[in-house]
């Protein structure tokens, strides 16, 4: 089982449609410290036209403007990540609703397409097939370089980013047992280098459609053996994230997608913490009854036994 549907309450709380987390809100404050710098002269850069600015408007638009106007520039190193980080939320969704799966049984769409009604999400559960460093995203895997021979790497003596003002760029290519693989990429870091082959992958994944034939949407990548995640932005809720795979006893099912070193360990906590997980949890967790066969594929699921 690769693809697992989730309720769209719950998918509401995981993708933070609310207001930005705190780890949404230092993406933008930069990860190294060229980054922070331009980060702050922009922001200084935009306080002081805006202070400016809004003394001019005070005689065209009035006080109250002005007032307004200059408060928002004065604090704009503060509002800045802010905004951002919302807007960025809001542009995973494309300012679209979320769904369930199995809304179409309780509520008539009419006339209305499927891509039209909203995005649906699920967990997906992989595992690496191949991770590497290349200069641009765009070129072909025989142009890529092997992530051992980046031991040393850190962001901040980033070799690349020094010489062609863009830094290194990690490629993550990951595969399911049903055969699905995705490719990402994102800024490298020294995070990843303890990323290997075979090791379990889980993120969520959107899409207009419900039998998920093409994505509309993708978040970060959690890699538990590797401690840590995939990903330039945590769209997200990190920690909520963990624990809703391990309260509704879906760890055991990530950790099957493991392959050679990484290969279920059947004497893992986490699965005696899912064998623990009654079904009356379960129903509590994802909004419904929860089917213990997960080797079946993302369509097979009857939809009625998740509903909220």
């Amino acid at each position: 089982m690769s693809l697992i549907p989730i309720p769209a309450f719950q998918l509401s709380s995981l993708l933070v449609t609310g207001l930005p987390t705190s780890a949404q809100y230092a993406a933008y404050w930069g990860r190294t410290s060229r980054e922070r710098y331009q980060s702050m002269a922009e922001s200084f850069n935009v306080t002081f036209l805006g202070v400016f600015g809004a003394y001019f408007l005070s005689f065209i638009l009035g006080q109250f403007v002005a007032m307004f106007a200059g408060f928002v520039a004065a604090f704009w190193v503060l509002l800045s990540p802010e905004l951002k980080a919302y807007n960025r939320n809001w542009e995973l969704r494309g300012g679209r609703d979320l769904v369930d799966p199995w809304l179409e049984e309780e509520v008539d769409f009419g006339d209305l397409d499927e891509d039209q009604r909203g995005l649906y999400g699920a967990y997906f559960f992989g595992r690496v097939v191949r991770a590497a460093v290349v200069e641009d995203p765009n070129l072909p895997p025989s142009e890529e370089y092997p992530l051992e021979e980046f031991d040393d790497y850190t962001m901040e003596t980033d070799e690349n980013e020094r010489l062609m003002g863009t830094p290194w760029n990690f490629r993550l290519m990951v595969t399911d047992q049903e055969g699905r693989d995705m490719q990402v990429h994102g800024r490298m870091s020294e995070e990843y280098l303890d990323i290997e082959e075979g090791m379990p992958v889980a993120g969520i994944v959107l899409s207009t459609s419900q039998n998920f034939e093409q994505l509309a949407g993708l978040t970060d990548f959690c890699i538990p053996d590797a401690q840590c995640w995939v990903g330039d932005y945590p769209y997200l809720d990190r920690t909520g994230f963990e624990s809703s795979i391990v309260k509704d006893g879906l760890w055991g099912t990530l950790l099957e997608e493991g392959a050679g070193d990484f290969a279920s360990d059947k004497e893992s906590p986490y699965y005696e913490a899912d064998e623990d997980i009654d079904d009356d949890d379960r129903m509590a967790s994802t909004g419904g009854d929860y089917d213990d066969d997960l080797s079946m594929p993302y369509d097979e699921y009857d939809r009625k036994q998740f509903r909220r």
